[in-house]
Formats: C-alpha cells, structure tokens, sequence
C-alpha cells in the first residue's frame, strides 16, 4: 500500500471522538478548570441545530457561529483541554451578545451515518433553523463567525434569505437585513487545490466505513458550485461587512487525521469585496478557531474586530431595516410616506480600489461617443467579485455630472428591479408618488432626456431585462 493511500486511510478512520457530543440538556463540569466539558451523546444527531453558549445580558447582538468539515459545534472551537472561547471568554468580554454555535451533519465518513445533503439543502436548513431560534427577536443585529465550509453554508443561506420575495412574510429576508458582519476564517471561497479525498473514499468503502462526496467534490478547486454561489453572494452582501482571517502555517501530517484542509491565502479571501478585511492569523486551519487563553495575540485580534462590529451594529442594521420596510410598502402596493422616498445611491467606491483605466476608457467611448442617433449601452461582466460593480462605481463618480440623473438599479431579483425604479421616480416629488415601475420606464424613455440608467447584479441567466429598459 502507498504512503499516501495509508495516509489518507488514517484520515478517512472512523475516530472515536465522533460520537463524543454534547448532549443539549446536559452540561459537565470539569473537575479541574470547573468550566462546563462536553460529554458523551448517544448519536451525533444529538448535536445537530442551535445550541446556546450564552444568553448574553440585555443581548444587542447574536453572534453565530457555524463549524466548518467534519466539524461540531462545540469541538471545532475547542482546544484539547476543552477550552470553548465562545463560551469561555466572549462573554466576559463581551456581554450584551448572545452566542449561539450550529450543528449541522459535513461528516464525509462515519460508522453511524452521513448525510446526503448537498450544500444548498445544508444552508436552507440552517437559515430555517435560525429563523425559528430568533423568532422573539427577529430584528437583532447578527455577526457571524464561520470556519471553512460554513462560510461556503452561510452564503448559500445568505442567497436564499435575499431571493426570498419582499411580498412575504420575510421570515428569511430578516436574517439578512439584520446580518451586520461575517468572520470568516480559512472558507475555501474558490475551493481546496489538489483534493485526492474523492478516490480515497471510493476504495475505502469496503472497510465498513460509510462515507460521502457529495459535498467534497463541490469543494475542489475551480467547482462550478462555488463560482455560482459566489456570483449569487455578491448581490446578498452588498451591505455586509467582512473579515477574511487566513491561516499561516500548513497543517502538519498529524493534525491531517483530524482536519485534512488546507485553504491558500487566495482562496480564504474574496477578491474585489469592497466591505472586506483580511488578517492573517498565527495559526494553521484548525487552530485559526481555537484559542487557550484569552490574551493570545489570534485571541485578542478576534476579539478586536467582535467588538467593532457589536458597537456599530445596532445603528447600521437599524437603518437598512427603514430601507427594506420601505421595500416591503412597496411590494406590496402602500403608499409610504414622502420624506422617506429617496432615489437610491450608487455603491461606494472601496478604498482599496485599483484603476482601471484601459477598461475605464472602453466604457467612456461606449456611454459617451458625442453625437449619437441610437441609445449608448454598455455591459460589463465577469466573475461574481471580481469589481465590476467598483468599477462602474468608480466611473460613474467621474463622469456623472455629464447626465442629468444617475438612477441606480439593484437587478439581483425582478421584485428588486421593480421596487428601485418605482423608488427612482417617486423620489421626484410629492407629484409622482402613485407611480409605479412602469410609470418610471415611461418616464425615461419619454420626458425626460440625459440620464444614466445603473443595472447593478444582473446575473441570474433567466432574468429578462427587457420590460425595464427604456
């Protein structure tokens, strides 16, 4: 037998601590640190959904956190004396949080059962698993806290949440709208180079092992699963801060037996996120989420960025909840009241923008040729995050006093296309403000002459465009 395939057999066997859950109802105390330890369940199932680590004191925020491949919602985010930072420094340091942890079945082997769920059924179980816990406090800012492939889970809820129509009830559109702030640590956005685990697991399915693909092979690199979730994300985040924490070090052989990835620094990040920040931690992948004291300098730099984003989460999630109320009067055909209609802004431009210009020149010769007799139309389109909507942004900053109005439209779903443009021509004055899509479209293609017309996110290949063009 190779090296590697002895190996990877040591990393695909059954280990003993899979079943060595928490039971919810129980909690033991270490006879030594007295913290609470995690004790045996029965089966893993046991440990899958919502488990609280702390109430918080007059919580402000839930701060969730969700386990990564082959992970627990407890174990991933313990060391091995059984130190739990969610629940034994965070709430010292921050108190007005509640800290839940998520559970969720990314076995890819196991002598009792693996899943069958692909990684969209995963995240519509987790964003209808959140909205039942948060249904006193629908309202309440949320920071996430995900490792690995519960960054790629959470995206996916993301996306869901955002297609939900704002004609519902919205239980699902809520978690987005109070999503503040994702941490993000070593989630392989664009996939895992060199994975040999999906031959492995084949030829070890004789050694009386139950083992699973289904999510691994949309974890290799280039997956197209991933391309399309990415390219979905952007339009759910655009008003959600990130940070992306990188690990430094590889993952040593041994630790290989408990967690096989190793995520590149160009893959834990997402390019062109103009909300985004990436740390490097002093960690390898499975220590970047777990922390022995609470002045460890990965510790403290966590804690850091925890406690910028729970001071600034309130006011930032109140205001994007007056924004999608307004949304939601619209959708359903009420009339709002008038000082609160604003045309929509356009995105900001990152700081950390890079020009670029010879694109830059290409749009400027499409949108502005001088005496034309047909309508100038320009279309940029690439990967999801790779700074198309910067770079329409950032062009747009410069050269928009050449048209009499800029009205920017979010074309991630028809029901969004339709509430911005009812937006844009109500924001005129009290005059329109029974107007409708329709009446706006009409507008521009008659009345009124020199605008920019921005259609931002318009990815989804079944939509039609067509009825919204002047």
């Amino acid at each position: 037998m190779s090296d590697v395939f002895m190996h990877l057999t040591n990393v695909l066997r059954p280990v003993q601590s899979s079943s060595q859950t928490i039971n919810e109802g129980t909690a033991l105390a270490d006879p030594e640190s007295g913290r609470p330890s995690i004790s045996k369940s029965e089966s893993k199932i046991d440990d899958l959904g919502f488990l609280e680590l702390a109430s918080g004191t007059n919580p402000v925020v839930d701060i969730v956190a969700i386990h990564g491949l082959e992970g627990h919602r407890e174990k991933t985010w313990s060391t091995e004396d059984g130190t739990l930072w969610l629940r034994d420094f965070l709430p010292t340091d921050i108190s007005n949080a509640r800290v839940l942890s998520y559970g969720y079945d990314a076995d890819t082997r196991s002598t009792e059962c693996v899943s069958t769920l692909t990684m969209r059924r995963h995240a519509e179980g987790l964003a209808q698993a959140l909205s039942r816990i948060r249904k006193d406090s629908p309202r309440r800012p949320i920071i996430f806290v995900a490792h690995d492939l519960g960054g790629i889970i959470l995206k996916w809820a993301l996306v869901i949440c955002h297609n939900q129509s704002l004609a519902s009830k919205g239980e699902l559109r809520d978690i987005l709208v109070s999503t503040h702030a994702i941490l993000f640590f070593g989630t392989p956005h664009s996939g895992v180079e060199g994975t040999t685990l999906l031959d492995t697991i084949n030829r070890l399915t004789s050694m009386r092992i139950m083992t699973t693909d289904v999510i691994l092979k949309d974890l290799q690199s280039h997956s197209s699963e991933l391309e399309n979730i990415q390219s979905l994300y952007v339009a759910a985040s655009e008003k959600i801060s990130s940070i992306f924490f990188c690990e430094e070090y590889k993952t040593s052989s041994v630790d290989r037996k408990r967690r096989r990835l190793n995520v590149a620094h160009h893959s834990a990040v997402i390019a062109g996120d103009r909300n985004g920040t990436t740390i490097v931690l002093h960690a390898d992948h499975e220590s970047l989420v777990r922390f022995s004291n609470a002045t460890s300098d990965n510790y403290r730099s966590v804690l850091h960025y925890l406690k910028d984003y729970v001071d600034s989460a309130s006011a930032a999630v109140q205001e994007k909840w007056i924004t999608e109320d307004n949304l939601r009067s619209v959708a359903k055909g009420e009339v709002i009241s008038q000082e609160m209609i604003v045309a929509k802004p356009c995105p900001p431009v990152s700081r950390s923008y890079v020009e670029r210009k010879e694109i830059q020149s290409l749009i400027t010769e499409r949108l502005l040729p001088g005496s034309v007799q047909d309508q100038p139309r320009c279309i940029l389109h690439g990967l999801g995050g790779s700074g198309k909507t910067q770079l329409a942004t950032s062009w747009v900053r410069k050269h928009g006093a050449r048209f009499t109005r800029v009205i920017f439209v979010d074309a991630s779903s028809q029901t969004q296309i339709e509430a911005d443009l009812e937006r844009s021509i109500r924001s005129l004055g009290a005059e329109y403000n029974k107007m409708t899509w329709k009446d706006a479209v009409a507008y521009l293609g008659g009345k009124e002459r020199g605008w920019l017309l921005f259609i931002d996110n318009a990815d989804s290949p079944d939509l039609n465009l067509r009825p919204y063009l002047p």
